[in-house]
């Protein structure tokens, strides 16, 4: 008698560094405690394998799967779409194997890449079973291009797994921003009264603006400093704009793993839940955000620090990633 998830597997991807790869290990981890096995894949300059040694490797990457597998493929894998369409293809030949589509990114939207890279990535997607989307407004645009999948599951939520307790946050009018100046522009016009504490890589000439720059941090690190206290950033590129809107940001998991308040842009997907939970602001332009901090008094932060404290252990324990997946395996197990 088959055992659910003994040895199921799910891919995650390496030979990188940034959030797109912390995202996918997490979501791996999770899944290791239903008793999923670790698929990884390398990202690598795909162009040097002939069609020979690509289908030698992805031999050696599929060598444990077995008939009537669950197999979760995290995408993207940062590849090429020869590799990504090849595993797949490879994936799919096995007798009565399920493919789960864990969407993080679509990278044709993201980057723009054309109709026919956006075509040959839904075809991929129309190869799994089950797919996870970022938003209801990804699943829709993409039926639009032409995905056929009709079971999917819409993500809530990123986890953040934490282990060890952290600091109550205390109320400071800063806002907190992780991310690159070159990709986020803003931060290069930030003109406004609130203290944007931004955590880069990047150098940044900030004299005369009102920023603090820090450095790169491990990421307990950062956590730890974050909990301090302020309020969480999470904000669009303005080449990417329309895009962020379908996604769900990463870093909206890691502050509310901080237990900091948030502000976030109207129309992204995770909006309704900040309202509705009073996790945070919900603003329109920076100017408001600005505007918000400025006015917000210590009492109104730390009821939302509380509203974050009975919500997000969901964060830091895994919840929402083990829920998603458990939905997705009992809607491709069992019909009602």
């Amino acid at each position: 008698q088959r055992q659910m998830c003994i040895r199921d597997s799910i891919t995650s991807i390496y030979n990188q560094m940034g959030t797109h790869v912390i995202a996918q290990q997490n979501v791996m981890k999770v899944a290791s405690t239903l008793g999923f096995v670790e698929m990884p894949l390398f990202c690598y300059d795909v162009n040097v394998d002939t069609d020979e040694q690509l289908s030698a490797r992805l031999d050696g990457i599929v060598a444990g799967l077995k008939f009537g597998d669950i197999v979760i493929i995290q995408s993207p894998s940062w590849n090429i779409l020869r590799y990504d369409e090849r595993i797949v293809q490879r994936i799919r030949a096995y007798k009565d194997v399920q493919i789960i589509m864990f969407v993080h990114d679509v990278i044709p939207l993201l980057f723009q890449s054309g109709e026919e890279n956006l075509r040959r990535t839904i075809d991929i997607y129309n190869m799994s079973d089950l797919i996870i989307l970022p938003s209801q407004t990804m699943y829709d645009v993409l039926v639009e291009h032409g995905l056929k999948v009709k079971k999917y599951l819409v993500q809530k939520m990123f986890d953040y797994p934490v282990s060890g307790s952290l600091n109550k946050p205390e109320f400071q009018k800063k806002m907190i921003f992780t991310g690159a100046p070159s990709r986020f522009t803003f931060i290069d016009d930030w003109k406004y009264d609130t203290l944007l504490s931004l955590y880069t890589r990047e150098e940044l000439d900030v004299t005369g603006k009102n920023i603090q720059l820090n450095g790169y941090q491990s990421e307990l690190g950062l956590l730890s400093q974050m909990s301090q206290g302020g309020f969480g950033l999470v904000w669009s590129s303005e080449k990417a704009k329309e895009y962020y809107y379908c996604v769900m940001p990463y870093k909206l998991g890691n502050f509310l793993a901080a237990g900091i308040p948030v502000i976030v842009e109207r129309g992204i997907a995770p909006a309704k839940a900040i309202e509705k939970n009073h996790l945070g602001f919900v603003v329109d332009c920076l100017e408001e955000a600005s505007q918000r901090v400025q006015s917000c008094t210590p009492q109104q932060y730390n009821e939302m620090v509380e509203n974050i404290f009975h919500f997000n252990f969901l964060i830091k324990d895994g919840y929402f990633t083990k829920k998603l997946l458990l939905d997705a395996i009992f809607a491709l197990r069992f019909e009602e």
